[in-house]
């Protein structure tokens, strides 16, 4: 899960700052502008997902902990008995 979020947020990034470069470039502006808006998108995209990562990857910690916790729930109830 963690590779696959890695993979996409490095995909969407390179592909931002691709289209933010030509976006740029097609006006005509100083190499050194093009430059620094592709930087700028591609870092605004790995921040975002970098933060979305972390989410999930919590989440899925989360329901594993309680899976965890219902699992020796369950035990110690069949060793009432």
């Amino acid at each position: 899960m963690r590779a696959l979020i890695v993979r996409l947020t490095a995909v969407t990034a390179a592909a931002a700052g691709l289209f933010a470069g030509a976006l740029t470039a097609s006006t005509r502006a100083p190499w050194m502008l093009v430059a620094l808006r592709a930087t700028v998108a591609v870092v605004v995209v790995l921040a975002i997902g970098a933060g979305a990562g972390l989410i999930l990857m919590r989440t899925a910690l989360r329901r594993h902990y309680e899976q965890d916790q219902a699992v020796l729930a369950s035990r110690r109830a069949r060793g009432n008995r």
